[in-house]
């Protein structure tokens, strides 16, 4: 699959890669959506969580995004609530690859059903934006 990843932390937007990597599997309660729709805030290239997970490890490279929209293709041992070919919306977690990618694997209560009326787009940009407006 192709994805854009942040490969040099002081380089900013020129350090970010269009790449091709195997597709992410579902881990247990995970899912794996084919991201549709994704967004992207530029301040994520500072976030300590773009280079290191939650134990101080480092991630470079990591797929960016945390933003999308798109459709469940796998489902994850033990993962309920979510159905393979359900249209979803979500964020995905910050210490994990993101959402700029053609497949993205995410834990399954990091999504909710997207309504079959409303677009891509507008599901991927409703996250970030609708948790600041609340």
């Amino acid at each position: 699959m192709k994805a854009i990843v942040a490969t040099d932390q002081t380089a900013g937007t020129a350090g970010m890669k269009l790449v091709e990597l195997p597709e992410p599997q579902a881990a247990i309660n995970d899912v794996v959506v084919q991201v549709h729709a994704a967004g992207f805030v530029n301040t994520e290239l500072e976030w300590p969580s773009t280079w290191a997970d939650r134990a101080f490890r480092d991630r470079t490279s990591s797929i960016l995004g945390h933003e999308l929209a798109g459709v469940v293709t796998a489902l994850g041992y033990g993962t309920t609530g979510l159905s393979i070919g359900q249209r979803v919306f979500g964020l995905a977690d910050w210490h994990r690859d993101g959402t700029l990618a053609e497949y993205v694997a995410m834990e399954a209560r990091n999504l909710a059903p997207l309504p079959g009326d409303v677009d891509f787009t507008v599901g991927a940009s409703l996250p970030i934006s609708g948790l600041t407006a609340w």
